[in-house]
C-alpha cells in the first residue's frame, strides 16, 4: 500500500462510483494502472465492499445504538440470537463497559423499547442494556483511517 493506492482509496471513499478514467486523470497515471492497482487492493482485502449511504430519517426510521453487557463468555451465542432481529443492522464487539454494541433501526422510540424489552433482554447472558438514539451524524474526517495509514505507513518516522 503506497501513496497512490491511498489516493485511489480516498477518491473511492468520496465517491465509490468514480470512474477509472477520472481517477487516472486526477492522479496522472494510466487507466490500466488504476485498474491493476484497484484489483490488487481488492484482492488483498483493503476494500471489503462498495456501498451507498442512505438517509434513514427520510425513510421514517431512527437509528439507535444498543450497548449490551454480556455475562460470561457467551458473546458468540448472543450474536447468533441477535441475527434473528430484522431491526439490527450490525453488531460490534468492543472492549469497555459493554461486550457488544448493536446498530438498530426502528420506526419509533416505542418500537426500539419493545425490541429491547421483548427480545434483547430475553437473550440468555445479556445482563444490562444501554441505549443511545442517534440524532445526527457529523462527518469530521471520513478519511481518518487513510490519513492515519499515511502518517504511519511506509516512509513515516
Amino acid at each position: 500500500m503506497d501513496e497512490i493506492d491511498l489516493k485511489i482509496l480516498t477518491m473511492l471513499r468520496d465517491n465509490s462510483r468514480e470512474s477509472l478514467g477520472k481517477i487516472s486523470e486526477v492522479l496522472g497515471i494510466s487507466k490500466a494502472t488504476v485498474s491493476r492497482r484497484l484489483s490488487r487492493i481488492e484482492q488483498e482485502g483493503y476494500i471489503t465492499g462498495y456501498t451507498i449511504i442512505t438517509n434513514p430519517s427520510r425513510m421514517g426510521l431512527m437509528k439507535g445504538l444498543i450497548s449490551l453487557q454480556i455475562v460470561g463468555t457467551a458473546v458468540n451465542a448472543v450474536i447468533d440470537q441477535l441475527r434473528r432481529f430484522k431491526e439490527i443492522e450490525s453488531v460490534m464487539r468492543v472492549f469497555g463497559d459493554h461486550g457488544l454494541i448493536c446498530v438498530a433501526y426502528t420506526t419509533s422510540v416505542d418500537s426500539l423499547y419493545e425490541l429491547i424489552q421483548n427480545d434483547i433482554l430475553k437473550i440468555p447472558n445479556v445482563h444490562n442494556v444501554e441505549v443511545d438514539i442517534v440524532i445526527d451524524r457529523l462527518p469530521i474526517n471520513p478519511n481518518a483511517e487513510l490519513d492515519v495509514s499515511r502518517a504511519n505507513g511506509p516512509g513515516s518516522k
